[in-house]
């Protein structure tokens, strides 16, 4: 594969309006990629602030697995990238995504870091990114990528209400390990504004009850009303 392959980045939004200002001006450094937001619906400014840059806006049914298999299925880059709103990109992952795919790595996601320095969350993203080179479990915080044949040989992310991330890291792994490539640097405010330590323990929660079989609606009820109870709690 050619080491300028076209990468397209795959974005879902939903009410991103302050994150994906951030982002877009973030994309404009990177050489040849395709640019197209996944809408699930918003009802702020997002849209309007995707207008004034070089993107692809496309609407979807709201759910992160299908917003971001519907942008997958317009995008025309040889290699997928898919972002969350609330990241930021260091200027040499696109390049050392395309040495990865390159090379044989077909898959993996980037090293993490948060914009919060303090030793809690540099905690946080030590053991995550632990997590992905050792077991190859890529979550979407940290800008998961594939090369577009084995994406659809795998048929894209499940489209389930939650955790289609540890899914399509679960299906890929088997056949082949991710690569880790740095890095991508993300907000702590999801932490914050949901309590710290009760969103780690949501997290953890979530992953062992996932393990053992339970439903991704099921975990989706649960994490969604534990959440909003702490937000109800810190008000």
């Amino acid at each position: 594969m050619p080491q300028q392959s076209l990468v397209s980045i795959i974005i879902p939004t939903l009410n991103e309006q302050n994150n994906i200002l951030l982002l877009l001006e973030n994309l404009q450094k990177p050489a040849k990629v395709e640019l197209i937001v996944c809408d699930g619906g918003s009802s702020d400014a997002t849209l309007e602030v995707c207008h004034d840059f070089p993107v692809r806006v496309i609407s979807a049914q709201r759910g992160r697995g299908i917003q971001m298999n519907t942008g997958a299925e317009c995008a025309q880059g040889e290699i997928y990238l898919f972002l969350h709103a609330d990241s930021l990109i260091e200027s040499r992952v696109i390049e050392d995504i395309r040495d990865a795919v390159s090379l044989g790595d077909q898959w993996g996601c980037c090293t993490l870091q948060f914009n919060d320095s303090t030793l809690l969350f540099r905690v946080i993203a030590f053991l995550s990114n632990l997590r992905a080179k050792v077991f190859s479990s890529c979550y979407g915080d940290q800008g998961i990528y594939c090369e577009r044949d084995l994406f659809w040989e795998n048929n894209g992310f499940p489209e389930t209400v939650f955790l289609e991330d540890m899914e399509f890291s679960r299906r890929l792994r088997s056949q082949k390990r991710a690569r880790i490539v740095n890095g991508i640097i993300t907000t702590s405010t999801r932490f914050r504004e949901a309590g710290i330590w009760r969103s780690i323990y949501r997290n953890q929660v979530v992953k062992v009850l996932y393990a053992l079989g339970v439903k991704p609606e099921r975990l989706w009820q649960w994490y969604r009303s534990e959440k909003q109870a702490t937000l109800c709690e810190r008000q």
